[in-house]
């Protein structure tokens, strides 16, 4: 197995999608964002038509897509579901905020956002949960999902607000972005120790030998699960994951929510956090497929 790019841009997507609208969602609620609203219902579609495209590369093959979503339980089935679901839902918003005489869409439809929301990136991450691959195979896979939902979601409705001078939401899509950053770092982190901890849930070979590694030593299973906290991986996650990803989101996130940012500047450090919490996220979904990938090559996945 190897890192499969389209997959990580899938999951990416969806959750930036995601994000968009579940923030355009509290704003709604909370009697804001009337400005962003079209802005919003358009990212998140926009957003979602890329992350569907990357699935398509990834599967390649039209007869691929029709085993793939031939079985109305898989996960592959269950993500379209989510996604054609959501989808309609940014299609009824944006119908019910024309129908509206304020321009303004209906509380239920805030409401229908944010479940749907967070339905999605659920269904997202809970289609990779396999005993196979022991690091995605845990619940915290798609409360990830969730939580980097909101992280990109504030920044990105962040973005959009400034881009449309929609003041009244700048204050609450950075109160998000900075929760979202702050759950993500634990999360995160909870994450990352639990790898760390998955050595002894795997089934040693006796012997091997890597031809083109004859010099090498053999690899125990703590040194491969290891690897993401204190190892080869370590630079990747504190730096990548943690500093770039969650604390440089967070700082800039409290700095516009404390109003320390002039409103001509929000725009700029809107799309800084942004790109910051892009980076973490795809950083760390790389990381979770190096570490599958190597425990996978050398190792078997203790069932009993």
């Amino acid at each position: 197995m190897e890192i499969q790019w389209p997959l990580i841009l899938f999951t990416f997507f969806n959750c930036l999608a995601s994000g968009v609208f579940l923030v355009q969602g509290i704003l709604t609620l909370a009697g804001r964002g009337k400005a962003m609203q079209l802005a919003s219902c358009a990212s998140a579609i926009v957003a979602l038509a890329v992350g569907g495209l990357a699935v398509f590369f990834h599967l390649q093959h039209p007869l691929r897509m029709l085993n793939g979503f031939g079985h109305i339980t898989s996960g592959i089935t269950i993500e379209l579901i989510a996604v054609i679901v959501f989808a309609l839902a940014v299609v009824l918003y944006f119908l019910m905020m024309r129908r509206s005489e304020e321009g303004v869409a209906p509380k239920w439809c805030a409401v229908m956002a944010i479940v749907v929301s967070v339905a999605l990136p659920f269904a997202t991450g809970e289609s990779y949960l396999m005993a196979a691959i022991p690091v995605w195979d845990t619940l915290l896979l798609p409360v990830y999902y969730i939580v980097t939902t909101v992280l990109l979601g504030g920044f990105g409705a962040l973005v959009i607000a400034a881009a449309v001078k929609c003041d009244d939401a700048v204050k609450l899509s950075a109160t998000v972005a900075l929760v979202g950053a702050v759950v993500c770092a634990v999360v995160s982190l909870a994450y990352a120790v639990m790898i760390s901890g998955m050595g002894g849930h795997y089934t040693e070979m006796e012997y091997y030998f890597d031809p083109t590694l004859p010099d090498v030593a053999m690899r125990q299973a703590e040194q491969v699960t290891a690897a993401i906290m204190a190892g080869e991986h370590a630079l990747a996650f504190w730096l990548g994951v943690m500093g770039i990803g969650c604390v440089a989101p967070a700082v800039l996130a409290a700095l516009v929510m404390v109003g320390k940012i002039p409103a001509e500047r929000v725009l700029v450090v809107a799309v800084i956090g942004l790109v910051c919490a892009v980076t973490g996220t795809l950083v760390w979904r790389v990381l979770l497929y190096e570490v599958a990938v190597n425990a996978l090559i050398q190792f078997q996945w203790a069932l009993n």
